[in-house]
Parts: C-alpha cells; sequence; structure tokens
C-alpha cells in the first residue's frame, strides 16, 4: 500500500495543511540573527547590569511576568512535581521514544519505558518523585499519559526520517555576555533550514484547550531559533490532541519583530523586579485564582470580585 493511502484523514491534514507540504518555503535575510541580537542587547544590556545571578528566560516566565508581576514573584520558589506536570514530562518522553525506537511499540510501554528511564536517574527530581508515586495515583498517571500518546499516533503520521524529526529539542541564546539566557524546549521540530531558506516546523503538543499565550509561546521560539542560527522556522504551530486541530502562523518578519518587542519588555520587567529596581505591579487576571499570594494579594481580591459579577 502506497505511505499516503495508509494515512487517515486526520493524519494527512498534517502532512499537507499543517505541513505546507509542496509549498514555497520563505528566506531571510542572512544578517537577521545579527541585528536581532544586536537590538535585544543594546536595549537590556544595562539594565543587565543590575543582577547578581544569570537570569534564565523561558517562556513561562515572559507569560507570567506580562499577566502579572507580583504572580511572577510569588511562584519562583519551586514547589516541586505533582501529577499533572509529571504527566506533562512522561508524555513527551514517551512520544520522543516513539520516534526513536523502532517498530510499533504500544503507548502504554512507551509510557513505561519513559518513567523507567526517569526514575533510573538519581540526580533527577522528576526521577524521584516517580519513584515514590505508586497506587492508583501511579495508575492514573500512567494511564493519562498514554492516552495522550495514543491520540498524538492516531493523530499524527509516523514520522519519517527525511522530515528530520526531532522531539523535545532544547533551545538557548546568551545574551549580555551570558547575564540573560532566552532559552526554552520545543515539543517537536520537523526540517531543517536550508542556507538562509526557512524549512523548520516548530509544533507544541498541547493536551488542554486555546489560549491566547500559546502564540506568544510559539513566537518567542521563532526568535530563539532566529537569533542561534539566523534563520527561524518558517511556520509555528500548536496542535491540539483531544480536538486534533492545529493553529499555525507563518513566521515573516513582522512576527519576529511583534516576538523582539515582547521578549524585550518581558526581560526589562524580569530583572527590574527581580533586582529590586522596583516594586513589581499588580494585575487582576485569572492567575490570581491560584496564585500562592491570593490570600494577601490585593489583586486576587479584585479578581474574585470582577469574576463573581461576571457569573
Amino acid at each position: 500500500m502506497d505511505w499516503e493511502a495508509a494515512l487517515t484523514p486526520a493524519q494527512r491534514r498534517v502532512v499537507v495543511e499543517l505541513m505546507a507540504r509542496d509549498q514555497p518555503r520563505p528566506t531571510f535575510d542572512r544578517s537577521l540573527g545579527d541585528e536581532l541580537r544586536a537590538r535585544l542587547e543594546g536595549s537590556l544590556a544595562p539594565l543587565a547590569e543590575s543582577l547578581d545571578a544569570p537570569l534564565r528566560v523561558s517562556k513561562s516566565a515572559l507569560a507570567q511576568v506580562h499577566a502579572c508581576e507580583s504572580n511572577y514573584l510569588a511562584e519562583l520558589d519551586w514547589q516541586g512535581w505533582n501529577g499533572a506536570t509529571a504527566e506533562g514530562e512522561v508524555t513527551h518522553r514517551a512520544i520522543q521514544l516513539s520516534v526513536a525506537l523502532d517498530g510499533e511499540v504500544p503507548p502504554l510501554e512507551l509510557v513505561d519505558h519513559a518513567m523507567a528511564e526517569m526514575e533510573a536517574d538519581e540526580r533527577s527530581s522528576l526521577g524521584s518523585f516517580l519513584s515514590e508515586l505508586a497506587g492508583p495515583s501511579r495508575g492514573d498517571l500512567r494511564g493519562r499519559a498514554a492516552t495522550s500518546v495514543s491520540t498524538f499516533l492516531e493523530c499524527w503520521p509516523p514520522l519519517r526520517p527525511k522530515w528530520h524529526p526531532r522531539t523535545e529539542l532544547p533551545v538557548r541564546v546568551d545574551l549580555c555576555g551570558g547575564r540573560v539566557a532566552l532559552s526554552g524546549k520545543i515539543d517537536l521540530v520537523l526540517g531543517q533550514a536550508r542556507g538562509s531558506e526557512a524549512r523548520c516546523l516548530f509544533v507544541d503538543l498541547k493536551t488542554g484547550g486555546h489560549y491566547p499565550s500559546h502564540l506568544d509561546d510559539l513566537r518567542f521560539y521563532a526568535l530563539v531559533q532566529a537569533l542561534r542560527i539566523g534563520v527561524p522556522p518558517f511556520r509555528v504551530a500548536s496542535y491540539y490532541l483531544e480536538s486534533a486541530s492545529f493553529a499555525v502562523e507563518d513566521v515573516t518578519d513582522q512576527t519576529l519583530e511583534a516576538a523582539l518587542r515582547r521578549t524585550e519588555e518581558g526581560v526589562a520587567r524580569l530583572i527590574e523586579v527581580r533586582a529590586g529596581l522596583r516594586p513589581p505591579e499588580v494585575t487582576p487576571c485569572p492567575r490570581c485564582r491560584y496564585c500562592r499570594a491570593r490570600d494577601t494579594c490585593p489583586g486576587a481580591a479584585e479578581w474574585a470580585r470582577r469574576d463573581q459579577q461576571d457569573d
């Protein structure tokens, strides 16, 4: 049977519509990465001098500080793993194994491989958490992770070697002499840049619903890639496993400009509140519902009042 004839309609949509098969790819100026770096460092270098330790900037940190600076500071301290956060890591590692292992390995077996590998890492806090997880809690995590992996395998075509598939790809750019690092981990990358031609597709795999911040996260990844190698991805996408749907954006100079402005502003805010250059702003927002400072923060009380009025 022909390879494409064996695809389900959902899998074929991924190949034709999401991966934009047979469509032209954009090219970017070879000086793009240097120009973006010069602009960011020129803006941030004076503020970066205030840091007493390197600042790691992730998509989550930018989303938090743009939503509410007070929430960002309240959530700085690591509170350890829970079932939901561990499930996401196990799911993504199992999907990574589905790409790397030969043959058709059942989803639950992929999950068990992933958990065993993580538990074997004695230096990992996640490994320790999983090792201590037992009974119904462990079974629930395994089951939900296996469902997500099964959904991915059902909705996505088998990833062909010629697509250069990479999962959980770490990316990082150091700025201002290493005082600021933009970093992240991309769920799925397909393709490779060729000269100044953008041929990469970046995909974030989502197990929940749509949120406006998802697009900002992907634009941030596109910016980091442009800074790293001088060529951004041609397209970024969020793929929603539950609905087998996706939201895409083709990367243009305007996309990178928007990402640069948001990153520039966000990093400046992060430095200012981390270095104590000014008090953090309080912004009532949906994050108030689960913020660790919600019992004492006036913003949380204001959000609760607005929420009650809306209801």
